[in-house]
């Protein structure tokens, strides 16, 4: 059983983390710039020898190269593009790097040229119009070094459910355990599949700052099982689950309680009606179709499960490729549309606005944007009314499609959730409300 711990007590020891070797900002990352150029060999060393989920989780120096160099460390799948690069055209809106937007209490940002270069700790963001790159920026990173997505790789998950959702190989309505037969005689049997993608499941597997780092928490195993420190396979974790202690049921009334426990069992869904890992159904269905410059790498657990849940990594261009494939201009990219309307329709009819309100990310939305939004979507953290959409990462990662203004965005970073907000997402909406007009 895991112990409570207070608030306090969770400062206290994210602070002595803190103070292990390279787990800290020091001038060694700083300014971000520092991390274009190679490591010399000691601290490579160094670096390897002090890898593990803590490290690459608390975004300080160590972490900030672990999540461009992935691959040095964990077993990957690569994820393999087909066919010609389909090269991005620039229209660069000079204008957009002074963009500011108004903060929920009224004031207004500082300009986006200086927060790229300020504890947000941003390593790229790039913005697309029609099609065409508006806007980008590299405060930390060459233009073709790989990084990871964190929990903006659960849009990938995402993607290939909502397609099968729309093919009618599976409906949301069904529950959860119905094509997972590991599955079958848990709690599963009672959560629809809408409940498990939109995050209201009434489960106790919430992420939250506690219960991350209580060791013998749900989600501290779960987490602690990518890097093999945790031995229980996921989908026998899985099976381990236990309702909420606050009583509510599944759905509702139920609370949105963000866990990436939900992103998996999407996976493993997918792999149980494609019958193939889920690396192999992202290459089939989307890098395949898409003109990408590189492989994506999804990093795999010891027990060969894809970690599609954050562990992904792709440069920011080809994260901007992706992106676009939910707009309008998706046929600058594509071979074929793989984001269709009938997904749309599903991504926007399954958001529960009773579930999002009041919920810790509508509060943290609500810091991102200025405003709150109204509800989240199918494992995407804000789904907006006019039909944007928006997926954060630990650590500053995120990505931003709105088709109606045929727009799309996304960002790297390396910095710690403790380090303030991240207002990359409501520069995001920002720059898309206007270039659109």
């Amino acid at each position: 059983m895991a112990s409570a711990k207070t608030l306090d007590e969770v400062k206290k020891q994210i602070a002595g983390y803190m103070q292990r070797p390279g787990a800290s900002v020091t001038e060694k990352t700083t300014p971000m710039s520092k991390l274009k150029r190679p490591v010399d060999a000691d601290y490579y060393y160094e670096l390897n020898r002090r890898f593990d989920f803590w490290q690459v989780q608390l975004a300080g120096d160590d972490a900030a190269y672990y999540s461009t160099h992935m691959p040095q460390y964990m077993h990957q799948q690569l994820v393999m593009p087909d066919g010609p690069v389909a090269e991005l055209e620039r229209a660069i809106d000079p204008g957009l790097e002074n963009l500011t937007f108004t903060e929920k209490d009224g004031s207004s940002t500082m300009p986006l040229k200086d927060f790229l270069v300020g504890p947000a700790r941003k390593q790229a963001m790039m913005m697309a119009h029609h099609g065409r790159v508006v806007f980008e920026a590299y405060p930390g990173m060459n233009t073709n070094d790989i990084h990871l997505w964190m929990s903006s790789g659960k849009t990938t998950v995402s993607l290939v459910f909502t397609q099968l959702v729309a093919e009618g190989k599976v409906s949301v309505d069904e529950m959860s355990s119905k094509h997972v037969p590991q599955l079958q005689g848990t709690l599963w049997d009672e959560i629809p599949l809408w409940a498990t993608a939109t995050m209201c499941a009434g489960l106790d597997i919430e992420e939250t700052p506690i219960s991350m780092i209580t060791p013998g928490s749900w989600i501290n195993n779960f987490h602690n099982t990518f890097l093999g420190e945790y031995k229980t396979p996921y989908i026998e974790q899985l099976r381990t689950v236990s309702k909420h202690p606050s009583g509510e049921k599944p759905g509702g009334p139920a609370t949105m309680r963000y866990s990436s426990g939900t992103t998996l069992v999407l996976q493993f869904i997918c792999e149980a009606i494609e019958k193939k890992p889920f690396g192999t159904i992202l290459q089939e269905r989307v890098w395949s179709k898409v003109g990408f410059r590189f492989p994506a790498f999804l990093c795999l657990a010891p027990d060969g499960t894809g970690v599609g849940y954050g562990m992904f990594s792709t440069t920011p261009e080809d994260m901007l490729r992706y992106a676009m494939l939910f707009t309008p201009s998706w046929n600058k990219v594509a071979k074929e549309p793989i984001v269709s309307d009938k997904m749309m329709e599903v991504y926007h009819n399954t958001a529960k606005p009773e579930a999002y309100a009041n919920s810790s990310e509508q509060g943290f939305a609500t810091d991102w944007f200025g405003y709150a939004p109204p509800a989240n979507g199918v494992q995407w953290d804000v789904v907006f009314d006019d039909g944007a959409m928006f997926k954060h990462g630990n650590n500053g990662q995120g990505i931003y499609v709105d088709p109606k203004r045929d727009f799309c965005a996304m960002g790297f970073g390396s910095a710690a959730n403790t380090s303030g907000v991240d207002y990359a997402p409501g520069f995001m909406r920002a720059a898309a409300m206007r270039v659109a007009g």
